[in-house]
């Protein structure tokens, strides 16, 4: 068996998934590889260019955008690997990021997913884990709080009493702040792995089964890291290894804020795991942040966008997750195929 499968899905980021495969290439790993890109209907010549260049990638061409989740079930099904890394097209990994990340993973055998420390792209620290989406969480997301607060002020807020007062989100976001680098360790159940470089034991795969694809795009990760840690498996951060990740060159830095499918997830993942109390709550909270920046834009007079998020509000105020007949596991990985 091949002891990795590297899984990218594209959408209309050429430039992008072309540096991603050669950096892959120029730092392969040193056991037996193969790599699986799933294109999401790209119209920016992505196919050719990588069918040209890259001639040994699998390349799964699919008519419509599936998401991103969906995308990677179809190559999840087909992978050969014993591990598994799904890998945004946005990130570059650079020498001995495979070997190490393998290695966190053989260290102990209950540990299903590893991922490695992610940085941008002029090298300051990103968020590798972040806290379990909740009903707070939704309101410091929705309302882009962590941009109100200042750095340091949230940094000391998340420190010693503080930090156990104001609990888990705060702590968690405090750490990433107030620090160069956090140091490898396992991650609790309260917390979620960044999905953009994660290494799945194929062992753990076949238990907890793909991405839910009923995520378009974002927190699927939330939910996948929350699955593995239901099932009994282990998450690790690897600081030792780090990958570059452009974060928002898949979308666009905006796009969870100009697009109702990323209210959407969160809005799925709260009613999945918190129940229909904690999902009208949050979902109260993203109408009123909506409709306060369509009031800034009616203050400024900006029509074209005014428009925009007026169609947002009443797409985000429709939504209605249907959790009747989803169901877990393998079954999540049979819904991505093609409709």
């Amino acid at each position: 068996m091949i002891k990795l499968t590297v899984i990218i899905v594209n959408a209309n980021t050429r430039e992008l998934t072309c540096r991603c495969l050669e950096s892959i290439y120029t730092n392969s790993p040193s056991c037996d590889f193969e790599v699986i890109v799933v294109d999401n209907a790209s119209t920016d010549g992505s196919c050719e260019s990588i069918e040209t260049h890259f001639p040994e990638v699998q390349l799964i061409r699919n008519r419509e955008n599936l998401g991103f989740a969906r995308a990677n079930n179809l190559a999840l099904e087909i992978a050969r690997g014993s591990h598994l890394l799904l890998l945004n097209s946005d990130t570059v990994v650079q020498a001995g990021n495979f070997d190490g990340m393998l290695s966190a993973m053989r260290a102990e055998e209950r540990v299903g997913v590893v991922v490695p420390r992610l940085v941008y792209d002029d090298g300051s620290l990103q968020h590798s884990y972040n806290p379990m989406p909740g009903v707070f969480v939704a309101l410091c997301t929705f309302f882009e709080l962590r941009r109100l607060v200042p750095r340091y002020v949230l940094a000391l807020l998340g420190r010693g009493l503080g930090g156990r007062l104001l609990g888990k989100t705060v702590s968690t976001y405090s750490g990433w702040l107030s620090q160069d680098s956090l140091p490898s360790k396992e991650l609790g159940a309260d917390v979620y792995a960044t999905g953009a470089c994660m290494l799945i034991r194929r062992e753990c795969y076949e238990q907890v089964g793909g991405l839910d694809p009923e995520f378009f795009m974002y927190v699927d990760d939330a939910d996948y890291s929350k699955r593995v840690h239901d099932a009994g498996w282990k998450i690790v951060y690897v600081a030792e290894t780090t990958v570059i990740h452009s974060q928002g060159g898949t979308a666009g830095r905006r796009y969870r804020w100009n697009s109702a499918a990323a209210y959407q997830s969160m809005l799925y993942f709260i009613r999945k795991h918190h129940g229909a109390w904690a999902f009208y709550v949050s979902k109260a909270f993203a109408l009123t942040a909506i409709f306060g920046r369509w009031l800034a834009c009616l203050v400024a007079s900006d029509g074209s966008t005014r428009e925009q998020k007026w169609t947002l509000l009443r797409q985000v105020a429709a939504f209605q997750p249907q959790l009747e007949s989803r169901s877990e596991g393998r079954a999540c990985v049979g819904l991505a195929g093609p409709r």
